[in-house]
């Protein structure tokens, strides 16, 4: 039985093509709509009703057997904890959504995460809870990635490299192997980090060096 599909969120309607994609390789969830922080039915997501705000959660489960969400908040660390909050206060299901095509063979994943198409993952990865892993993406071997990371189009994490909780790749940046990107800290896009980056700054440029210190 195919699984009825909420998403909170709508940021972008990446989403959607993800799901088709999904389906066209094995029919497994049916998106019913989204529901936003606060309800907002002028959004454009490809014709996918706004079912409501957090508030229609209860209502939806006791309408819907075999239902599904998906934590699809980007804005920030502590919005999408707050969209967790919602969904935890009635014991929400939730699932991870992964493009038929990537190979995740040898990979350990947990709840919640997204990675789309292009993506490239290699053997002995572990990724926690919460990874938003967009396109075209590589993480190479033995890479461990803590909850809610952020990976832009087109970054690559080379071998062995960490990337604590809250971290934020921009897009087409490179962490060379071994190196470690702290929780909360944020790479610019295109830079190439060749040391370890503290927790909780931002870094740019090749080699990437440190320009803020994030609050």
């Amino acid at each position: 039985m195919q699984k009825k599909l909420v998403v909170l969120g709508s940021s972008n309607n990446l989403i959607i093509k993800l799901v088709d994609a999904i389906n066209r390789a094995d029919p497994q969830v049916e998106l019913l709509g989204f529901l936003t922080k606060k309800e907002d039915p002028a959004v454009d997501l490809l014709g996918y009703p706004v079912l409501g705000s957090y508030d229609a959660i209860p209502e939806l489960q006791n309408e819907h057997e075999e239902l599904v969400f998906f934590n699809h908040v980007n804005i920030s660390m502590a919005e999408m904890k707050e969209a967790d909050a919602a969904l935890a206060r009635t014991n929400c299901r939730t699932v991870s959504l992964i493009h038929p095509g990537i190979d995740m063979h040898h990979v350990e994943v947990g709840n919640n995460c997204t990675l789309y198409d292009g993506t490239i993952v290699g053997p002995n990865v572990k990724i926690g809870n919460h990874l938003t892993c967009r396109l075209g993406a590589v993480i190479s071997h033995d890479v461990h990635i803590e909850d809610y990371v952020y990976i832009s189009p087109g970054a690559t994490v080379c071998g062995d490299a960490v990337l604590k909780t809250g971290s934020d790749l921009g897009a087409g940046c490179t962490i060379l192997p071994g190196i470690t990107v702290g929780e909360k800290s944020i790479v610019g896009a295109g830079a190439v980090v060749t040391k370890d980056v503290p927790d909780n700054v931002k870094v740019v440029g090749v080699p990437a060096r440190i320009i803020t210190q994030n609050s």
